[in-house]
């Protein structure tokens, strides 16, 4: 009787701890729809990091999760209306980062040049305000090099400083993966999917 409730109980707590880092085992279109609106076409691709690239991050500050280590990059396609050929515009890649009530899920539209678009936080438990257009606007236009510390990068909600420093930090984290594993190249753009 008690292993059976100890197997239960294992079964059931490694059921919920996968479904809480697990945002991207299905398809989320609407998700990706909202980030790049302008798309016509969706296309993902699993990489993982090499060990020199896992090295370079952290060495570079970034704190990389399980998932972190072998992302899924979605890539925004357009149609070109002459030719009707699709041309990524964009990848988008869904981080998770700690904040002072638990964890955000953080989604980071990311342009060719290796430059923040867009950013959405889909789930978390914090103060609503690190979720608005006013203090993520501050994070749009970032690029991997620039500042992301608080009053000289960007300044935060007031009251939710730590989560807005979690927000910053999944912007940052994003940028880095994308520049580890796509570099900046000579055209500056990721590889066409």
């Amino acid at each position: 009787m008690r292993a059976s409730k100890t197997f239960l109980f294992l079964a059931t707590a490694l059921f919920f701890a996968q479904g809480l880092e697990a945002h991207e085992r299905t398809w989320p279109g609407k998700r990706l729809k909202n980030l790049w609106p302008e798309a016509n076409k969706f296309t993902s691709k699993q990489v993982t990091l090499s060990a020199p690239q896992v090295e370079h991050l952290e060495k570079d500050g970034i704190k990389l999760g399980v998932e972190d280590k072998s992302p899924t990059f979605y890539f925004a396609q357009v149609k070109d209306k002459a030719s009707g050929k699709l041309t990524t515009t964009g990848i988008i890649l869904f981080v998770d980062e700690y904040g002072a009530n638990g964890r955000m899920e953080i989604s980071v539209g990311i342009t060719p040049t290796n430059e923040v678009a867009k950013i959405d936080i889909w789930q978390h438990s914090e103060n609503k305000k690190v979720a608005q257009a006013d203090f993520l606007g501050k994070l749009v236009g970032k690029k991997h090099g620039d500042s992301f510390e608080v009053g000289k990068g960007y300044q935060p909600v007031p009251g939710a400083e730590e989560a807005s420093e979690a927000v910053a930090r999944g912007v940052r984290k994003a940028l880095a993966v994308a520049d580890a594993v796509f570099g900046k190249g000579e055209s500056g753009k990721p590889p066409a999917q």
